[in-house]
């Protein structure tokens, strides 16, 4: 894991990425709110039964499912990271 922050870390972003990983809160309470957010929009679109691409054009039938499962896999996921970046610093 310390190889994946030595390569996030170099760069224009060091000193952002070095106060992140000194706080791991924020970045754990900013993931929960990305995957809360994305979470919430797939649910929503589940109920409503009526889902939308990136460019507002309606998606529906069997494509329209798939795209909804997809966001709300990834909420689920985001929302993982931001808990594991709580606990586990």
């Amino acid at each position: 894991m310390s190889v994946l922050y030595s390569l996030l870390a170099q760069g224009r972003n060091e000193e952002i990425n070095n106060w992140l990983d000194e706080n791991p809160m924020v970045l754990g309470l900013g993931a929960l709110v990305l995957g809360g957010g994305i979470l919430a929009y797939g649910l929503y679109e589940l109920q409503s039964g009526v889902s939308r691409d990136k460019r507002g054009n309606v998606v529906e039938g069997g494509t329209g499912k798939a795209l909804t499962i997809v966001r709300l896999v990834a909420g689920g996921g985001v929302i993982l990271f931001g808990l594991y970046k709580m606990i586990a610093g």
